[in-house]
């Protein structure tokens, strides 16, 4: 037994022992002996027409700063990839092999001057996406999630498509010529948000908060879920799963399809 328990620690110290020395060549992370890395990336707005970022399992936080260039910096044990291919910047961000426990938070920070007036993609497996820092004014912005959550505050977008497996999306203070959001089973909050909408949902629940001078048609169709409803439409028809109504002169409609969640409009 002693000869068991003992043979059993030197293969233990072996596997730490190798753990530091790769940790320090291509970054393999032991729990409570992992450091962290900093990598940066940066471009020119004035040569970039699209940013695409691809992340699987790592918070994304964009930001709108008063700056002259995009700045781009990960912290966390994890591998920043970034290219520049014609006219689109290319980040993407690999875990490092072989991380045990994962108690390493990797975080990507994306910081874009308000100069910039293009495109945006971000494409994440379970990681949070978040845009804030102030008013950006893009043309497409696409974000897709598997299971982590999507928050978009204060961004304006000629086109804005959100879509979600099981994470919830809240977008707020938003302005888009027309929007497509889909979730499959997380919630959808929409906060001050003018456009055509267009939101599909399987599971989950939706709620609108609409602004009281809101020029919209709306129609809110739920197959086994219910309606409800107090913002103060100037004409509406209201069954149990289907909602009509218009406000102004219904330049901005927006379509609501959900399957087994509840619709709520305020």
């Amino acid at each position: 037994m002693k000869k068991t328990l003992g043979k059993l620690l030197i293969i233990a110290g072996i596997v730490i022992l190798a753990c530091f020395i790769y940790d320090g060549v291509r970054g393999f992370s032991f729990i409570g002996f992992n450091q962290e890395s900093v990598h940066t990336a940066s471009a020119s707005p004035k040569k970039v027409n699209k940013i695409d970022i691809s992340a699987k399992s790592i918070t994304v936080n964009i930001k709108a700063e008063q700056r002259d260039d995009i700045d781009a910096e990960l912290s966390g044990n994890a591998r920043l990839e970034s290219s520049e291919k014609g006219d689109t910047l290319q980040l993407s961000v690999h875990p490092k092999p072989f991380q045990f426990f994962f108690f390493q938070k990797n975080e990507l920070i994306v910081r874009i001057p308000y100069e910039y007036k293009d495109d945006l993609s971000i494409t994440s497996g379970s990681g949070n996406v978040n845009i804030s820092g102030g008013h950006l004014h893009l043309k497409k912005v696409a974000l897709s999630s598997g299971s982590g959550s999507q928050k978009v505050n204060q961004l304006q977008a000629e086109q804005l498509e959100v879509k979600g497996t099981s994470g919830n999306i809240r977008l707020k203070d938003v302005r888009t010529a027309e929007a497509d959001i889909r979730s499959t089973s997380g919630n959808t909050k929409l906060e001050d948000v003018t456009g055509k909408l267009n939101i599909k949902q399987t599971s989950g629940n939706a709620k609108l908060d609409l602004p009281d001078d809101a020029d919209i048609s709306l129609e809110a169709v739920s197959t086994s879920g219910n309606i409800s409803y107090s913002y103060s439409f100037d004409q509406i028809s209201s069954e149990k799963r289907t909602l009509t109504g218009k406000n102004g002169n219904g330049q901005n409609k927006i379509d609501i399809s959900l399957t087994s969640g509840n619709v709520s409009i305020e």
